[in-house]
């Protein structure tokens, strides 16, 4: 459950998959994502509650954390999996 239900959520993956590339702003994740207010504001909440983001506290800016990265990367080894095996 610590790592299905928060990458149960297509929006919460395209998430991690930003902050992958780069820290990012709550403006530039809604750009990114195309959620807004508070509906981006209860995904990042359910990421960093789970520990695979974290907030910058001087700036605000979010990043993945090494945990957020290690859980990205197993879902794609898994869709590979998937993929693989039609």
């Amino acid at each position: 459950g610590r790592i299905c239900y928060p990458l149960s959520s297509p929006h919460r993956v395209r998430i991690l998959k930003a902050l992958y590339q780069e820290e990012r702003s709550f403006s530039d994740l809604a750009g990114v994502t195309g959620l807004r207010g508070g509906n981006l504001l209860f995904h990042l909440e359910k990421l960093l509650e789970t520990g695979l983001i974290s907030q910058r506290k001087d700036r605000g800016e979010y990043s993945i954390t090494l945990w957020g990265c290690e859980a990205l990367a197993a879902l794609a080894g898994l869709c590979r999996q998937i993929r693989d095996d039609d």
